[in-house]
């Protein structure tokens, strides 16, 4: 491996977080820690991103590390489409979000101000929504560092005990619950025929331009 990364001009940028990638996950001294995972780059990569950061996260489901690149420190992605859910309509509070931000005056030519008001009740519905579940989200990153904090415990052999290794499973399994349940909430809200209906802006777009068509008033 080292005569290919140095034939190949490739070179290991290092990691933060744990150790270790890979666990047999046996118990006393079978137990064996190894880094299997890493991640390499070329000369003409390093240069082009000198920030790049390889880190270990938290084992869950596999015996391996996930490993996280990150390109850049200010680097964001942000998705720019909100998507109606069906089950937003059947709660009250969603409506009274819609006649508040409905409501509130705007500015422009129909198309316009019928666009702001589309998003502004989108956004507010969103959000809404994503408190919702902010328990467990909450909950997550919580099991999630206390997770982080046992393997690395656990990698440096550090008055690691037995308690320590069955805290360390329940930790997992509660953390493995909280993804499920939060999986089912959005997949509850998830539009089950967004597909077959399109999405509620297109509708809404096109019954103003129907609207408009036919001379009707709307606002």
């Amino acid at each position: 491996m080292k005569d290919f990364m140095m034939n190949s001009d490739f070179h290991d940028i290092g990691s933060v977080g744990p150790r270790f990638t890979w666990c047999n996950n046996k118990e006393g001294t079978s137990r064996i820690w190894e880094r299997l995972d890493r991640c390499i780059v070329n000369s003409a990569a390093i240069q082009k991103l000198p920030l790049v950061v390889n880190r270990h996260l938290a084992r869950m489901a596999s015996d391996h590390c996930p490993i996280a690149i990150k390109m850049e420190e200010g680097m964001r992605f942000k998705s720019k489409t909100i998507k109606f859910e069906d089950t937003w309509r059947s709660y009250p509070a969603a409506k009274s979000i819609v006649y508040h931000s409905w409501k509130k005056n705007d500015f422009g030519d129909d198309y316009t101000v019928l666009q702001r008001k589309l998003s502004r009740t989108l956004k507010a519905l969103f959000f809404w929504s994503k408190n919702k579940c902010k328990d467990l989200n909450v909950l997550k990153e919580k099991l999630k560092k206390e997770i982080l904090d046992l393997q690395n415990k656990e990698a440096l052999g550090i008055n690691w005990s037995a308690e320590d290794l069955f805290e360390l499973r329940s930790k997992v399994h509660e953390f493995n619950v909280t993804l499920r349940r939060l999986s089912t909430w959005w997949n509850r809200r998830a539009k089950a025929r967004w597909h077959e209906e399109g999405d509620t802006n297109s509708k809404l777009f096109h019954s103003f331009a129907m609207a408009r068509r036919n001379g009707n008033r709307i606002f």
